[in-house]
């Protein structure tokens, strides 16, 4: 059912079809399994509207009441001016100073975001002092960020010392005198 047949069908429903077009849509509606189910549910819609719905009443009679405002329209054309909206002055002074407030305030963020983020690492960042209680064992430590990564090389003293003397040359040290 395509969405003109649909208000025709609400139309009929809420009576306000005229009697020829009203006895087309009921022929309808009789035949069309779709457009009966739309018209329970239509049905079943305005009972709950009107049994929800709260009633607000104008102090005024109907046609005084759309009168006054009718006057009031008409009053406003003929003057050439028109209603601001109450607040829309204040609105606006605000939003002319915000707006960009808000900017700054955003870019000063996302800089200080990335200089702490994106800045290069120094070797000072990338060194970590370790502490070794052990009289025998030395270590060296190494950091990355950018990989991620601490290692903490392990090593014992003696072994280093026994290595060096190993190494070492009378002679060399004959050479030098």
């Amino acid at each position: 059912m395509n969405g003109d047949l649909m208000l025709k069908v609400q139309a009929w429903v809420d009576g306000e079809l005229p009697g020829e077009e009203a006895r087309q849509v009921e022929a309808l509606v009789s035949g069309n399994k779709e457009a009966a189910a739309l018209v329970s549910e239509l049905r079943l819609t305005r009972g709950f509207l009107q049994g929800n719905e709260t009633a607000l009443k104008v102090p005024d009679s109907p046609e005084f009441y759309w009168s006054k405002i009718r006057r009031e329209i008409e009053r406003l054309d003929a003057s050439g001016q028109s209603v601001p909206a109450p607040s829309s002055a204040l609105w606006a002074a605000l939003r002319r100073f915000m707006v960009p407030a808000s900017g700054l305030a955003l870019v000063m963020i996302v800089a200080a975001l990335s200089f702490k983020y994106f800045s290069p690492a120094t070797f000072e960042d990338q060194m970590v002092e370790v502490e070794n209680l052990s009289e025998e064992m030395s270590s060296i430590s190494y950091r990355s960020q950018a990989d991620n990564m601490f290692v903490v090389y392990l090593y014992a003293k003696e072994q280093t010392k026994a290595e060096d003397e190993s190494q070492f040359d009378p002679l060399d040290d004959l050479l030098f005198q």
